[in-house]
């Protein structure tokens, strides 16, 4: 844990200038539209990220290469009350089935502070995964999401879509948990409730992990010290504090609050952290769990932006960079 102690930080650095000159021609500080409840955003969010990504796969657009990757929806039944689950798979069509059948399989979860977003709202990370890693297939999940649903369903959906996944690949080289933001909550916490074994690595990207946004009551003692993100400073045109109503938004408890015995064990975890996001120490804290449970882990701190940047502005170089890297780390989990 003390080999990270260097990534505590008291304040967030500046902002890089690219991202300052994006926000400013993007308009990001304007007051943000407020919708009479969360349930009409979620639909309005979801469109707004296939627009995006359309606009980013078109021909010219810096994304266009991916176009080749295909898609295909299906569906998986809920363990509590028989919802069907859409999960999206993206494929490479030109490959023989052979070829993929036996490949490795991601399963995504998207994120949106278990509020919003859809199986295809974070495609290009998708198609990214499945152009740079011949034979991979990624499967993205569509959870049910809050406030509809309490926010052990979308827990529940997670872990019944996982079960569906292993069912549907069983002779797959590897098995990998990948998660963003909120998403990544939902990976780690599938991480620590899947059977051991039956999952080979773990890829997160500005995690959630804890309530610390609420109350370091909710940080173990021993991480405390380090978890120093919920802070004015860290907080940008992107995400403020992550607090929530209800603690842990009902749930028994976070990622962050497994103990050593229980992380024991896991495979390989890649983390990926923007300096200047409210959730920093969510990364950067599970990373020392995690070390400090002798998991082999690399975290990667992106210097100066925001979280989960390159979600909201795909085109700009340092999101291509962001996203690289994580194929790079993907690349260092595949090896363990």
């Amino acid at each position: 844990m003390d080999v990270l102690k260097h990534l505590i930080l008291q304040e967030a650095p500046p902002l890089d200038p690219a991202w300052l000159a994006y926000e400013e021609e993007a308009n990001l500080k304007a007051p943000k539209k407020v919708y009479a409840s969360l349930l009409d955003r979620q639909p309005v969010y979801a469109e707004e990220c296939r627009q995006l990504n359309g606009r980013m796969l078109a021909p010219g657009a810096p994304y266009h290469h991916l176009a080749h990757v295909s898609r295909h929806r299906l569906s998986t039944s809920s363990s509590l009350d028989g919802f069907a689950i859409p999960i999206v798979r993206f494929f490479d069509g030109s490959l023989e089935p052979a070829s993929e059948e036996d490949g490795v399989v991601l399963v995504y979860y998207h994120g949106g502070g278990l509020y919003v977003g859809e199986a295809d709202s974070e495609e290009l990370s998708c198609r990214r995964i499945v152009n740079d890693f011949v034979g991979a297939t990624v499967y993205s999940v569509g959870y049910r999401l809050m406030p509809a649903f309490p926010a052990s369903t979308c827990v529940s959906d997670s872990l019944d879509a996982f079960a569906y996944i292993r069912s549907l690949r069983p002779s797959a080289k590897k098995l990998i948990l990948l998660g963003s933001s909120s998403g990544g909550q939902l990976a780690a916490t599938v991480s620590q409730l899947a059977p051991r074994g039956s999952f080979h690595g773990v890829v997160l990207r500005c995690p959630v992990t804890s309530d610390g946004g609420s109350s370091l009551d909710f940080v173990p003692e021993r991480l405390r010290q380090a978890y120093t993100s919920a802070s004015p400073s860290f907080v940008t045109s992107l995400l403020g504090v992550f607090g929530r109503t209800v603690p842990r938004d009902g749930l028994e408890r976070m990622p962050l609050e497994a103990g050593q015995e229980e992380l024991r064990g896991m495979p390989r975890t890649w983390v990926q952290v923007c300096s200047n996001d409210t959730l920093y120490s969510d990364g950067v804290c599970y990373a020392m769990a995690l070390m400090g449970a002798g998991v082999e882990v690399r975290i990667e701190v992106v210097r100066g932006w925001p979280h989960t940047f390159w979600l909201k502005a795909p085109g700009l170089g340092r999101a291509v960079e962001a996203e690289k890297e994580m194929v790079e780390g993907l690349g260092w989990v595949l090896e363990g």
